[in-house]
């Protein structure tokens, strides 16, 4: 449970996640411990900037998600805006979002994949 308390510092309501996946806990974890992949897929910048935007409101809508099942708050709430950017035509917020959460997404990854059992 250390592990989990820990995402904590990352942004994580681990409270309501484990709520969502009605109280289990190794279903949480198992879903967290494929957050890294679902990142590391996401080509969100190259996307843009070769202007594949569709593309990206795609592949950024569902990181949103995951994000959002797994009450990852602190990325979920920037990736609702970057998608809600790129919809409305404007990639450079998108962008300019993206900046903000880039550092702390890797960090998040990092432990993840540091703590995988």
């Amino acid at each position: 449970m250390q592990f989990l308390e820990s995402l904590k510092k990352y942004g994580c309501n681990i409270d309501v996640g484990l709520d969502r996946m009605k109280g289990k806990v190794d279903f949480y974890k198992r879903l967290l411990f494929k957050f890294p992949e679902v990142i590391e897929e996401n080509e969100f910048r190259s996307l843009i900037e070769s202007n594949e935007i569709d593309r990206a409101i795609e592949r950024t809508h569902l990181i949103k998600g995951v994000t959002a099942n797994l009450s990852i708050d602190s990325l979920c709430n920037s990736y609702t805006k970057i998608v809600d950017f790129l919809r409305q035509g404007n990639p450079q917020a998108a962008l300019e979002e993206f900046d903000k959460i880039e550092n702390l997404q890797k960090e998040l990854v990092d432990f993840i994949k540091n703590n995988a059992v």
